[in-house]
């Protein structure tokens, strides 16, 4: 299975916050800083694949990151979401909640076409090295 969100080096790297069945992982071609998603940590592709446990663990910890977000980050609203299957633009075979910090002027940013991915070809995924201050800032709000 070659899966980003099982990968160990990605887990160390980019993880945020974890619990007993989910974790928050920085996305790597973030919108705006804190952009993250909420990935249970068994591997299943869709969200009828969840237990009752997962579920009620995923969505209470994407409220207590938009929680954290609102109060660190001062947002002016957020985007919340998913897709099923490669057609609605799934692009990771491992179920994962989309949470985005909405920040005053940043629709440019933002694909009219599809809100939760950007294109491969004009937004580079940030390295590692890119990574690591945003990832350590944001980890100190679960901490």
């Amino acid at each position: 299975m070659n899966c980003p969100f099982c990968d160990p080096e990605i887990i160390k790297s980019q993880t945020l916050y974890e619990n007993k069945t989910v974790r928050v992982i920085h996305n790597i071609r973030p919108v705006n800083k804190g952009q993250c998603i909420v990935v249970p940590k068994r591997h299943v592709t869709n969200i009828r694949e969840l237990n009752k446990q997962e579920l009620v663990d995923l969505i209470t910890t994407v409220q207590m990151v938009s929680q954290k977000y609102q109060e660190y980050l001062n947002p002016v609203g957020f985007n919340y979401g998913f897709n099923e299957g490669h057609y609605s633009g799934q692009r990771v075979g491992h179920f994962h909640f989309h949470i985005i910090p909405r920040i005053e002027g940043d629709k440019s940013k933002l694909p009219e076409y599809h809100l939760f991915h950007r294109d491969l070809k004009t937004v580079k995924d940030l390295s590692t090295e890119q990574l690591k201050p945003l990832v350590d800032e944001i980890k100190t709000l679960f901490s």
